[in-house]
């Protein structure tokens, strides 16, 4: 897989199966955080691995 961080979240959200909310709880960062990986800022790895895990359970 060679999305980025901001893809894989704008996939995920686009997919409508949880909220900015819920990823951001399930990765353990704040909404906020989101919106910067949004904007292109880089996750930690062990926040990146989590955000990859989640993406490939959904099947995106």
């Amino acid at each position: 897989m060679n999305k980025t961080p901001k893809e894989m979240v704008i996939e995920i959200l686009n997919k409508g199966q949880i909220s900015q909310q819920e990823l951001a709880e399930r990765i353990g960062v704040s909404p906020a955080q989101i919106t910067r990986w949004l904007a292109s800022a880089q996750p930690k790895l062990k926040h990146f691995q989590k955000l990859e895990q989640i993406y490939q359970e959904l099947a995106v």
